[in-house]
């Protein structure tokens, strides 16, 4: 309507410069420039029409109109906007005709019979019709239960009404009980910690006056089940260097010594030619060339702690911690996987006691043999554990053996690792207290308990991918004490050490 009064505005205005060109090119001349842009549109009509009649030789003169008063404006206006009022007030009608006739069963009481939802109007933007994106987002679950159903499909009946608002019901009950039990399990997880704290708290007391009198109390029963119990983050490192000890003769100036080897090696590997290999010894009596790919494991290790990658506070000193380590021990090196045992030691002590404790745990028998990847000298260990594995957990066994799924498949990386990779990082610290009691033995009682834990499941897999799979990334959903429980069943120290001894003499 609008457009069709401009256009009949803008033809009157054409006709009266026709008719008294002069006087209204003054007037409109005075107004804004864009209505002295509409003086040029209308003079260049005038010629237009002037042309025309030239052509006709003056015999039809043109027909001008003359221009509309205000009064005819207004009452055009006027006459617009009543068409515009009356269209308006017939579609009202009719969705009200519409909706009597949809609205024959029943209304619910929570619900208002006049949604608006599925009006059926057309887009003026998209061209799309409004009812059509109606049961477009009416498709989620509450949106189909509580909304009119769209023109094109039969209205709800009571009985479907009820229906659908009992489902309603249903589903609210159900997300309120979720709710309630979440919140159950997050303060039972609360109360379990606070718990926990005041435990490790009354223990610290504990063992911080038999850290006074380690010699004379370090094996006496109570210390032995305190220590069972985990040992408290506070005093943790200190045990730990006590129990690992210092049989080689480590001192803090040996470390400054190793890790200035290191610095000389990485300088000189850095500097050399790409195609000079003389960096690692063609003899094979040397491996320090293996402080060249430290940095790679160095990020890689613990990654969601973010104390280890490049810029954290202990991304160097584990750099320095296994650099001086291969430096120290040429004859092994760095061993992917060294830099887990290094990373857990650096968050319970200083860089110095951190790499007398390494040295010292890697010198041990069972270490030598993995962290040298001889097979020969690890097999006894492969054995030995194959027949506590058939006597602790026969039908397991049967079932390994039935899918040639040997331990070396999972022992290598439990190991390794002293199961820091496995484990949440708060009971591999606990595996590790037990560790450093008890000795090697635990670390294949603990790899007993896993497999006893995860029995159930590991039993219902049939292929060897399965299982590897499974035991490769264990659920880290594990309860501590539930853990150890299983651990505890599958006592093994003496049995252990007697079975290795047999297998160490074949």
């Amino acid at each position: 309507a609008c457009v069709c009064v401009c256009v009949y505005v803008c033809t009157c205005m054409c006709a009266s410069f026709l008719d008294d060109p002069n006087k209204h090119l003054v007037c409109l001349q005075e107004q804004s420039p864009m209505a002295s842009s509409a003086v040029t549109v209308s003079s260049s009509f005038e010629e237009e029409v002037e042309e025309k009649q030239q052509r006709d030789g003056g015999s039809s003169p043109v027909k001008v109109t003359p221009p509309p008063s205000p009064g005819s404006l207004e009452d055009a206006a006027h006459q617009q906007e009543m068409e515009r009022l009356s269209i308006t007030s017939a579609d009202d009608a009719r969705h009200r005709s519409r909706h009597s006739r949809a609205s024959h069963s029943p209304q619910l009481p929570y619900r208002t019979g006049s949604f608006s939802l599925f009006k059926r109007k057309r887009n003026s933007i998209a061209g799309t019709d409004v009812s059509v994106q109606s049961m477009v987002a009416a498709t989620s679950t509450t949106g189909l239960i509580l909304h009119d159903r769209p023109q094109c499909l039969p209205a709800k009946s009571l009985t479907e009404e009820k229906k659908h608002l009992k489902m309603y019901q249903s589903m609210l009950a159900s997300a309120r009980k979720k709710e309630l039990e979440k919140a159950k399990e997050a303060k039972k997880k609360e109360k379990a910690r606070q718990e926990k704290d005041r435990v490790m708290s009354d223990l610290s007391k504990d063992w911080e006056r038999i850290l006074r009198n380690w010699d004379s109390l370090q094996k006496t029963r109570k210390t032995r089940e305190l220590w069972w119990k985990g040992l408290p983050p506070g005093v943790r490192g200190m045990v730990w260097r006590k129990a690992i000890g210092n049989d080689l003769h480590i001192s803090p100036e040996l470390y400054q010594i190793s890790l200035s080897r290191c610095n000389e090696k990485l300088a000189f590997l850095q500097n050399r030619p790409r195609s000079d290999s003389s960096g690692s010894l063609k003899g094979g009596l040397s491996r320090e060339h293996s402080v060249e790919v430290i940095h790679l494991d160095v990020i890689r290790t613990f990654p969601t702690l973010g104390f280890f990658q490049e810029g954290g506070p202990y991304y160097q000193p584990l750099n320095d911690v296994l650099g001086a380590y291969a430096c120290y021990r040429p004859d092994i090196g760095y061993v992917q996987g060294m830099s887990f045992l290094a990373a857990v030691l650096l968050l319970n002590m200083d860089p110095a006691d951190a790499f007398v404790c390494l040295a010292n745990l890697l010198n041990r028998h069972s270490y030598l043999a993995f962290f040298r990847v001889d097979y020969t000298l690890m097999k006894p260990y492969f054995n030995t554990f194959n027949l506590l594995l058939h006597e602790k957990l026969p039908r397991l066994s049967a079932h390994f053996t039935e899918l040639e799924f040997t331990p070396e498949y999972y022992l290598i990386e439990w190991i390794f690792t002293l199961y820091t990779r496995t484990l949440p990082l708060d009971i591999a610290s606990r595996v590790w207290d037990l560790f450093c009691r008890d000795g090697e033995s635990f670390l294949f009682q603990t790899a007993l308990g896993i497999l006893k834990l995860h029995q159930r499941t590991l039993m219902s897999y049939n292929s060897i991918e399965e299982v590897g799979q499974f035991l490769g990334k264990l659920p880290t959903e594990v309860d501590s004490d539930t853990l150890f429980d299983h651990i505890a069943s599958v006592t093994v120290t003496k049995s252990f050490d007697s079975l290795l001894q047999q297998e160490n003499a074949r």
